[in-house]
Formats: structure tokens, C-alpha cells, sequence
């Protein structure tokens, strides 16, 4: 096994987490994390990397879902859960297969404007000659107009 990189950047983070067992502020924790998550491109490369949502992205401080299904009433009474309707999440696996939500995907497939996150790491990401499509495996050619090929850590 190859030895662990010791970064000064990240021992440095590292020493900035709190000794004592008083309340650490969210505000403060978040910012320590997006700190510890930039700190980590920096010294590993930012292909693959993470991001750190900020102020109930994906959920609120008690734990409740931003994306939770919301109550569907007829009259006074409520007849059903309706989930909430996302759009289909195209992305290249660290393997290198084209996939939407979790299915490999034809590069037809692909709606105009769609952004294909790629989370492969090392050479090949960003790479859209490498990626493998369900239909033709690589084609060797870019990506259809409109199409954008984006490193996982950069979405938004």
C-alpha cells in the first residue's frame, strides 16, 4: 500500500477543528468543510473531487428533505403523496459507461442542453472520446451539440 500524503494545507485544516466539546456553530462547520473540500483538489486533483452545499440545499438544520413529498388535499382531506418531480441525472460512471439515473444511456438520449457530470478521476476524465454508450460503446467523436461534459465536483 502506498504512503499516505501528508499535505501541511490539510494537517493545517485538520488542527482548526474544535479540542472542546462546546456547541460548534453550523455556519463555522460549513465553512470548515468547503475549506477541507477545496484543500482536497487542491492536493489530490479536482477531477472526482466533492462539493459542500450550503444553508439547506438538500435539507434543513432539524433534518427534514428540501425534496420530501408534499401532501396532495381534495377538499379538507389528503388523498396522497406526490413526489417531487426531478429532472433525469445523466453522468459518466467511474467506469466510463454513460448513464441516466442509474441506466446506461445511447448518446441520443441525451436532451439538448443536458450536462453530463463525469465522475471518472485520473486521464480520462473529461475525456468525451473515452466515454462507452450503450448503443456503440466509445465512439470516438465529441459530444452532440449542446451537450456539456462537466467534472463532478463543479455541479451545482
Amino acid at each position: 500500500m502506498a504512503k499516505a500524503k501528508r499535505d501541511r494545507l490539510l494537517v493545517a485544516l485538520i488542527a482548526k477543528l474544535p479540542m472542546e466539546l462546546a456547541p460548534w456553530p453550523r455556519a463555522d462547520r460549513m465553512a470548515w468543510l468547503q475549506m477541507i473540500a477545496m484543500a482536497l483538489d487542491v492536493v489530490y486533483g479536482p477531477c472526482g473531487g466533492i462539493r459542500v452545499v450550503v444553508d439547506g440545499a438538500y435539507g434543513d438544520e432539524a433534518g427534514h428533505s428540501a425534496s420530501a413529498p408534499r401532501p396532495v388535499f381534495a377538499g379538507h382531506h389528503v388523498i396522497a403523496q406526490a413526489a417531487p418531480r426531478t429532472p433525469q441525472r445523466f453522468y459518466v460512471d467511474r467506469d466510463g459507461f454513460a448513464m441516466g439515473d442509474g441506466k446506461p444511456v445511447a448518446m441520443e438520449d441525451l436532451p439538448a442542453g443536458a450536462i453530463l457530470w463525469d465522475e471518472r478521476v485520473g486521464i480520462e476524465c473529461g475525456d468525451a472520446a473515452a466515454i462507452l454508450w450503450r448503443d456503440v460503446g466509445t465512439s470516438r467523436r465529441g459530444l452532440p451539440p449542446g451537450i456539456t461534459l462537466r467534472p463532478l465536483f463543479d455541479e451545482s
